[in-house]
């Protein structure tokens, strides 16, 4: 199974019933656009079986990189790559509220919102759910991804 490709695809397929609140660009008691800008690469990203929660991958151990840069004008772009593959690549557009990061994909009318925590140079993205093979049978399951990014 390609990763990448996976995880893009599972973005593009359950994104829309990632619902929550449309936020704003920053909120008073949350992190502003100008916080949350710049480069963020993952450390940990990790999908959890909805149906079993023992069922896990955490695909940056397995070699993918996922990059997220986002621009104090509200846009970004997502990089998952592979070893031996060439990378996806997503841009979109972003808003924050206090605890949470919402993603439009450029010329989607769906968006997908993480919840979010932000301490110091770390940035931590739970709660989205997506299509991903958890428990290796070669077809998708309901999972929930959770990341740990790191600023670059």
């Amino acid at each position: 199974m390609r990763v990448a490709g996976a995880v893009l695809v599972a973005v593009a397929v359950l994104a829309a019933a990632c619902g929550g609140s449309d936020g704003g660009s920053g909120s008073p008691t949350g992190p502003s656009a100008p916080t949350l800008a710049g480069t963020w690469k993952a450390t940990r990203a990790e999908f959890v079986g909805v149906a079993n929660s023992s069922q896990r991958v955490e695909v940056v151990s397995l070699g993918v990189s996922v990059t997220l840069v986002l621009n104090a004008a509200g846009t970004f772009t997502l990089t998952v790559a592979e070893p031996g593959m060439a990378a996806d690549v997503t841009n979109g557009s972003w808003t924050s509220s206090s605890d949470a990061l919402k993603m439009t994909p450029g010329g989607m009318s769906w968006s997908w919102e993480f919840d979010m925590t932000l301490s110091g140079n770390t940035l931590t993205l739970s709660g989205a759910t997506f299509e991903f093979d958890v428990n290796g049978d070669d077809r998708d399951d309901q999972a929930k991804l959770s990341m740990t990014l790191a600023r670059q």
